[in-house]
């Protein structure tokens, strides 16, 4: 026996005494009240009846790295299915999958069969303390069992004998069965590829590389540098480890990033043959200038200034092409030209890294861009949010979602393509007003309406659209336009659109699209389209024709992440008006002087301008003269960076009288140096130093002797080169009086650039590359073994290599069974006895009367009728009588009149009696 909440019982003492003092009864219903009170507060308390026999809890730890054998999820799938046929009554078995996360494949479940891996994993890493962490969380508290961990033992992240000490304090064992690639005769690796932290432009340097071979063979050696060919050629690798020295010199400052492969015969792991390694290459700060007009006016006019330009056409950028760059200027720019991950990038640059970011307006900028809901609007010093001014015509929408099995996959962050999918679209509508209409079908197969044409005045189901499903096979496009062609034509709006989302790899069954298309386009119908996927895939020319026919937009998202910021330029395009295309007259604002010397005198009308809002606490130099008065130029710190946003067009269709603006170079220059002025560096201070050694990254921090101590603890910031995965930031610590150091775990292969923040000051380390996972290094399978040999050891596991016997070696839980619906039930039934008893087979209790102070004896019968009803008091005054009348004789021989009797025997002259006795003692 055992309670849940036994302090519980604590309340018998208080409720048991004001039961003995208020509600005492004399016989059978008394006992029936005590009984009542201890079922009542038996139950309160939770009891629960204990037993032995509860089963076991066996979870089943599959580790599914690259570093597995290609069959290690059917051997993995095959034992678990050895053990759900050994489960008894209570026992239950679970699967978690792991690679650089754990994710639970199956609960716990006494019954059922498992269908084998669904969720994905990141298998560049195997974190054997996270998926032992993870399996203990499974189990609940008050159950045990036992954990089978199946691994080649080629671990990465934390020691796993910590996770296996946590779950032997609660008496689970961990077991292992090892299942690794066979041991090869040949593995060529390299190891390191060592280059110097930074050098200065064309600089000759040397550097060098260790590759180790398990046996001799003559190989073939690689060097690359930004993908050109260095060094190619044979080479003799003796055993063990081989250094290869290597000189080069670089002639442009930037990032410069080294590969080294070597081939050999026979290689047995050719996942370890490569190395990489990248070198910042110092030089005076550039700004990098993303445009489609790389001889327009904003690119002379930075050079004119005597700025390092680089110009480039937009691409998906990353921090490694950013390292060295001191602003981004984007003009009139496309948010899917620079990539999800470079959106990503772009970000971290500015907040975390301290860099400069100058956005100027045009067709293709902010919200008609493609910018709202990116992670970049949050640096931009507007707002990209659509206001009630900025409506066009009442607009008719019909949504077509590929629902196709394809949409099942899941993405990074655990949802699914079609959950992802759905947010963009409940976003999406979430943009139309009220004299709005709007549609939306899944189609895979077949069509399936969630809801028709419908007012958006009248409430919009969107809870169905987020609850979006993936079906079977392909979508058919023919079937998902005609679907559209028949919700579009129900609505009279003056703007009616199509919009089809679908797998740009997936796209089946044309059929009539073009006929069905024909037909939108009589009826003023325009359609766009929005690919999953990149222009290269096998349907994508199909979605390019469907979207030019109907004379709408073609989008791909080759990142599925993208596609909520996708859907909302598509509903800003149709339902909004984002750009304001009319001459429009500028002012200037009262923090135009931050921007230097420019006269607010004389100021030109621009062409047009995008229409967005000023942020709170961001600075306007200048804005609009019409009925928006709207921001033209603003700026504001971000971060450890600077964001300019410059609303108007500098070269293109819009740009008006800014074109032949005298002040039109000195002020874009002012913008782009107020940028360049983010991160509070200084020079001489600090020095911040980076080294990879396997997974694990270290950052020291030496501050110059006798410099103040810093008033805020350091951080450092890891930031993934490709945008790929959000920032990291951890605090670091003292190594000595003048030196800070922190270490990370680094994810996944690619380069990282770790920044330090001082104050208010950032500090670039050096970028580090990892080329290959940490569970690739040169090694035996059986290290593999002995590391899950270690893990088990310390809990009492054991090697299984039968499966025979887990769940009888298991411990065996306590089974416990829930006492208190049992008791309420049976207070229920004491409380209805008690009630009866007292009714039915119980005479009535009498008060003992207590007399008034100065009474005579004879006063308290008349005092203990308060309170009774009249029946009683008769009845009580019938069963006194014979006790009163010795008193009246002892009475009238003491020469005393007995007390007249109220008269009636109610209530009332009983209270009246009382009432007069009172006011004798009183004197009244």
């Amino acid at each position: 026996m055992s309670f849940s909440l036994p302090q519980a019982l604590v309340l018998l003492v208080p409720l048991g005494l004001f039961l003995w003092k208020r509600g005492a009864r004399p016989g059978l219903p008394m006992l029936l009240r005590w009984g009542l009170l201890v079922l009542a507060v038996g139950a309160l308390a939770g009891p629960e009846l204990v037993l032995r026999d509860g089963g076991s809890d066996v979870v089943v730890v599959v580790d599914r790295s690259r570093s597995m054998p290609l069959d290690a999820d059917r051997v993995a799938l095959e034992l678990v299915k050895l053990l759900e046929g050994q489960r008894r009554p209570g026992d239950r078995l679970g699967v978690i999958a792991f690679g650089r996360e754990a994710r639970v494949e199956q609960p716990l479940s006494a019954a059922g069969s498992f269908g084998g891996f669904s969720r994905q994993v990141d298998a560049d890493a195997s974190d054997l303390a996270a998926a032992l962490d993870a399996a203990g969380a499974l189990i609940p508290p008050e159950r045990t069992g036992r954990v089978l961990v199946v691994s080649d033992g080629r671990a990465t992240g934390a020691d796993a004998r910590g996770a296996a000490r946590r779950l032997a304090a609660r008496g689970i064992a961990v077991d292992f069965r090892h299942v690794a690639r066979e041991e090869v005769p040949l593995d060529l690796a390299v190891v390191s590829l060592d280059v110097p932290s930074s050098v200065t432009a064309r600089e000759p340097f040397q550097f060098s590389a260790v590759v180790v071979a398990s046996g001799a063979v003559t190989g073939t050696v690689r060097l690359e540098r930004n993908g050109e060919l260095l060094v190619k050629g044979p080479y003799e690798f003796r055993p063990g480890p081989n250094v290869l020295p290597f000189r080069d010199l670089v002639e442009k400052e930037g990032l410069a990033s080294y590969r080294l492969a070597v081939e050999a015969p026979g290689d047995g792991v050719v996942e370890n043959d490569e190395g990489r390694a990248v070198l910042r290459v110092e030089g005076p700060a550039r700004v990098l200038l993303l445009t489609r007009q790389p001889k327009g006016t904003l690119a002379q006019a930075l050079e004119a200034a005597g700025m390092r330009l680089e110009v480039r056409e937009p691409f998906p950028v990353s921090l490694d092409a950013l390292d060295g760059v001191a602003a981004v200027v984007l003009e009139n720019v496309d948010a899917n030209s620079l990539g999800e991950p470079g959106l990503n990038a772009l970000a971290s640059y500015v907040e975390q890294a301290g860099g400069g970011l100058v956005m100027t307006g045009g067709t293709d900028s902010f919200g008609q861009g493609g910018y709202r809901r990116s992670p970049l609007e949050a640096v931009l010093p507007v707002s990209l949010e659509l206001r009630e001014e900025q409506r066009r015509t009442a607009v008719a929408m019909s949504v077509l979602m590929d629902c196709s099995c394809s949409m099942g996959a899941t993405v990074p962050d655990g949802r699914t393509k079609m959950e992802v999918a759905a947010e963009g679209v409940v976003g999406a509508l979430t943009l139309l007003n009220e004299k709005d209409e709007a549609s939306v079908d899944m189609v895979d197969t077949d069509s399936h309406e969630i809801f028709s044409m419908s007012p958006v005045s009248e409430g919009l189901p969107l809870n169905e659209v987020a609850r979006g499903f993936s079906g079977g096979g392909g979508i058919y496009v023919g079937e998902a336009l005609r679907q559209g062609k028949k919700q579009i034509l129900q609505s009279e709006k003056a703007t009616r659109h199509v919009l089809l989302f679908s797998d740009a790899a997936d796209s089946e069954e044309p059929d009539d699209y073009k006929a069905t298309i024909a037909a939108l386009r009589r009826e003023n119908v325009t359609v766009s389209v929005i690919g999953l996927g990149t222009p290269a895939d096998s349907d994508a020319k199909l979605l390019q024709e469907v979207a030019s026919l109907g004379g709408g937009r073609i989008y791909f998202a080759q990142d599925a992440m993208s596609l909520p910021r996708i859907f909302s330029q598509e509903t800003i395009t149709v339902a909004r008006s984002a750009f304001v295309d009319v001459p429009t007259s500028m002012e200037g604002a009262p923090d135009l002087s931050l921007l230097g010397k420019l006269s607010p005198q004389g100021l030109p009308q621009a062409g047009g301008y995008n229409l967005t809002y000023l942020k709170p606490r961001a600075n306007v130099a200048l804005r609009t003269l019409d009925e928006n008065a709207a921001p033209l130029l603003a700026m504001w710190p971000r971060g450890a960076g600077r964001s300019v946003a410059f609303m108007a067009e500098v070269d293109g269709q819009f740009s008006g009288e800014l074109r032949q603006w005298s002040g039109l170079r000195a002020a874009l220059e002012s913008m782009v140096r107020w940028s360049m002025e983010g991160g509070g560096k200084s020079e001489g201070e600090a020095v911040a130093r980076a080294e990879r050694q396997g997974n694990v990254l270290r950052v020291t921090l030496d501050l110059s002797p006798g410099a103040p101590m810093p008033t805020a603890l350091p951080t450092l910031v890891v930031l993934p080169g490709d945008g790929s995965s959000t920032p990291v930031e951890l605090p670091m610590r003292w190594e000595d009086e003048d030196r800070l150091a922190a270490e990370y775990t680094l994810h996944g292969r690619g380069t990282w650039h770790p920044v330090v923040k001082l104050g208010n000051r950032v500090l670039r380390a050096p970028p580090v590359a990892l080329p290959y996972a940490p569970e690739f290094e040169p090694g035996s399978p059986k290290e593999g073994k002995v590391v899950l040999t270690a893990v088990a050891a310390v809990g009492g596991g054991v090697e299984r290599l039968s499966m025979v016997g887990l769940f009888a070696d298991a411990p065996t839980s306590e089974g416990r069974v829930a006492l208190a619906p049992w008791l309420v039930g049976f207070a229920v039934l004491v409380l209805l006895a008690e009630v009866v008893v007292r009714r039915f087979f119980s005479a009535p209790r009498l008060r003992k009367p207590v007399p008034a102070k100065g009474a005579r004896p004879s006063e308290a019968p008349a005092m203990a009728t308060v309170g009774a009803t009249s029946t009683a008091s008769s009845s009580v005054r019938s069963r006194e009588e014979p006790r009163e009348a010795p008193q009246a004789r002892q009475d009238a021989e003491a020469g005393e009149k007995p007390p007249e009797k109220p008269a009636g025997g109610s209530v009332d002259s009983a209270l009246e009696a009382a009432r007069a006795r009172s006011r004798k003692r009183l004197g009244r």
